[in-house]
């Protein structure tokens, strides 16, 4: 069995970026789930230092491909993807021990759970180190309820303002999620390419105020629409707000907002440790479809592919 030819590069170029997305998304039709994470996504446009691109070769044709976020990072991860015509041909295995040498506690994605990547993490001697849920529900005319999604006293709803309340959405956003080793570490300019995208809109980007602190973020719910599949996207509360009764109304907003749109079901991610949050959305009708698993060398750590 040769090994791929690898080639290891912070920044890739428009031919590159193309051929990754076209592997990805033939694994993920092969797959029936993205090896790829939307961040990663994002990030075979970014510049230099914020992450590191692995290639793989075969006779000069792309078969696999992984990304290191945070080379320098105790927290750095990686995710990775193999061309379906070049598996078992030790591809995915090299471009792991690729990833692992740039930076031997990364922790490795595997979306999905698949057998291909369990069978790998085994190889590696990589020990499953924190789990994410998919949940999904049906919407439909019970969302529409204004009894489900009223606030407690004191506290009004309304849509984000571009221009006027990203940076009271970065420092809720960033308290909430202090201790979260992705959503926490959110910077304007990640804000600002989010909403760039085609699917942001502002309509579905619910923040909850209170009366006391009018200029201040308590609470926000974002929602995605995109190929015509609904998601709560970010639900968070700032702490100073915890345990005020917002959390089941705030989800509830945004589920009114996506079945106003007429969709028929929506989804959302969970840390599989954030049993609060289970509890919430398992109460408002939604069930694990689908669990994603994060490997490493230690007691922190991720794989795909």
């Amino acid at each position: 069995m040769l090994s791929p030819a690898l080639r290891v590069t912070d920044t890739l170029d428009d031919t590159e970026r193309g051929l990754v997305r076209a592997l990805q998304a033939r694994a993920a039709a092969e797959d029936g789930v993205g090896a790829l994470s939307e961040q990663t996504v994002l990030n075979l446009a970014s510049g230099p230092g914020r992450v590191r691109h692995l290639l793989a070769y075969a006779a000069e044709q792309l078969t696999g491909y992984a990304q290191l976020e945070g080379t320098d990072d105790p927290t750095a991860s990686g995710e990775l993807v193999v061309d379906p015509p070049s598996r078992r041909a030790g591809v995915g295995r090299a471009l792991a021990e690729a990833v692992l040498e740039q930076s031997p506690e990364a922790r490795l994605w595997s979306h999905g759970r698949l057998p291909a990547a369990v069978a790998l993490a085994d190889r590696l001697g990589l020990t499953a180190v924190r789990e994410l849920h998919k949940m999904a529900r049906p919407l439909g005319e019970g969302d529409l309820d204004p009894a489900a999604s009223a606030l407690p006293a004191g506290f009004s709803a309304r849509a984000f303002e571009p221009g006027r309340d990203e940076k009271a959405w970065l420092a809720t956003n960033a308290a909430a999620f202090a201790h979260h080793p992705e959503q926490g570490r959110i910077t304007l300019a990640d804000l600002q390419e989010r909403m760039a995208l085609p699917w942001f809109d502002p309509a579905g980007f619910i923040l909850v105020v209170a009366d006391e602190q009018p200029d201040e973020v308590a609470a926000f719910h974002w929602t995605k629409v995109e190929d015509g599949k609904g998601e709560v996207y970010v639900v968070g509360v700032h702490p100073t707000y915890q345990g005020r009764g917002l959390g089941r109304p705030l989800t509830a907003l945004g589920l009114a907002h996506l079945a106003s749109l007429g969709l028929a079901e929506v989804e959302l991610y969970v840390d599989g440790d954030n049993q609060a949050a289970i509890r919430t959305y398992t109460g408002l009708g939604f069930a694990s479809i689908m669990v994603d698993v994060m490997y490493s060398r230690t007691v922190h750590g991720a794989l795909s592919g």
